[in-house]
């Protein structure tokens, strides 16, 4: 795979990861679209984790607040609660992963797959969507969750596995149903998929080691597409930060419908 071909890769990732558009539909996509080989799980590990550092980087005070809070004796106790919640609500979709990740990146990587889902989503989002903005006096901090609500979007977050879902879309729009308000939410949504990124990025790393996707990809590939995606990723944080807050998910909506009519029409 050629330098060209990484940096669109690193770029889509980059955009996608976090906004409701489903980076995994589009990481299948964009081979089959420019004909190119699948790029395989070891890029993808790298795009991953360039995405995990820009979360870091743009939520570092809120996920060192969130994760050192049990181990800070003048924590609030809602703090150190929450944190304890939100590695909880992680475990669905860690499982789901571990019992099912190999098989939906097998059986599931059809540009198809990710059209339906992608319209399928779609009305869910559109249906969250308009139960915010039907909330006159929305939830206007996460702490505030209840645990039943924080394992629905950690649930919800689960599904995110499937081509054409969308982590971020999904969690939002479970946030949105728990009645958080539309940056709450958005928010959130980030610091619940921390761990999840980590352990997706760190597990597909291992077939870097082992090369069983049949790429041996040089050392400045592998950086040009975590340093690229990390820019582009920091970058679309803030545009989905903004963009929520003002509108909610129906522009994203909209894109993914369009995206779904023209996989169905052209494909």
């Amino acid at each position: 795979m050629d330098y060209v071909n990484i940096l669109l890769l690193a770029v889509v990732q980059g955009l996608t990861e976090f906004l409701p558009v489903s980076s995994s539909g589009h990481l299948i996509l964009i081979p089959v679209v420019m004909g190119f080989k699948d790029q395989g799980l070891a890029l993808d590990a790298i795009l991953h984790l360039g995405t995990l550092l820009a979360i870091i980087l743009y939520f570092g005070n809120d996920l060192w607040d969130l994760y050192t809070s049990p181990f800070r004796q003048n924590a609030p106790l809602e703090k150190k609660r929450l944190a304890g919640w939100v590695l909880v609500a992680s475990v669905p979709a860690g499982f789901a992963g571990l019992l099912g990740g190999d098989w939906i990146e097998s059986e599931l990587r059809s540009p198809y797959f990710v059209a339906g889902n992608l319209i399928l989503w779609s009305g869910v989002f559109w249906a969250a969507d308009q139960f915010s903005k039907r909330q006159s006096h929305p939830l206007p901090n996460f702490h505030g969750l209840r645990l039943s609500s924080i394992l629905f979007i950690g649930l919800a977050q689960a599904l995110a596995l499937l081509p054409g879902t969308s982590r971020s879309g999904v969690t939002i729009a479970a946030g949105f149903f728990t009645r958080l308000s539309k940056e709450e939410a958005a928010r959130f949504s980030f610091l619940l998929g921390t761990p999840i990124i980590l352990a997706a990025g760190l597990y597909k790393l291992m077939f870097i080691l082992n090369s069983q996707d049949g790429y041996n990809y040089t050392a400045p590939q592998l950086a040009l597409g975590f340093g690229v995606t990390f820019l582009v990723g920091y970058v679309s944080i803030k545009i989905l930060m903004e963009i929520v807050a003002r509108t909610g998910l129906m522009p994203f909506i909209i894109y993914r419908l369009a995206l779904a009519a023209g996989i169905l029409a052209f494909l």
